[in-house]
This record gives structure tokens, C-alpha cells and sequence, in this order.
């Protein structure tokens, strides 16, 4: 029973020692698979009827031609 206990600790030990022997390998990331989750739009309000995104000081609204207001 002991003998197990010590080959399963021993051949536990050789596996983390392996591991660490290997270092840490560098990845490459391709900018082009990053996703960006920001919205850089503004904070403004969409259109109240088509959704379209508006700015702060327009009048009308660019997708369905809408007056604000």
C-alpha cells in the first residue's frame, strides 16, 4: 500500500517537474480575431422609431428623416 502511495506521489512530482521544464510558451494574437466590445459612439439616444443612432445636436434623424422634438 505504501509502495503505490510513494510511485503515484513520485510519478505526480515528474510530471509537475516536466511541466515546469517546458517554460511558458508565447502565443501569437491576430488583432484581426480581438473584439471590441466599446460602442464608440456616443452616449446619444437611437432613433425612437427606426433605431438609427442620432448625435446630440441633430434636428432630424439620418435614417428615416424624422424632426426631433
Amino acid at each position: 500500500m505504501i509502495e503505490a502511495l510513494v510511485v503515484a506521489t513520485a510519478t505526480t512530482g515528474l510530471f509537475v517537474l516536466a511541466k515546469g521544464a517546458r517554460g511558458n510558451e508565447r502565443y501569437t494574437i491576430d488583432p484581426r480575431l480581438v473584439v471590441d466590445l466599446r460602442d464608440d459612439r456616443s452616449g446619444d439616444l437611437p432613433c425612437p422609431w427606426c433605431y438609427a443612432p442620432t448625435g446630440e445636436t441633430d434636428m432630424t434623424c439620418g435614417g428615416c428623416g424624422r424632426n426631433f422634438g
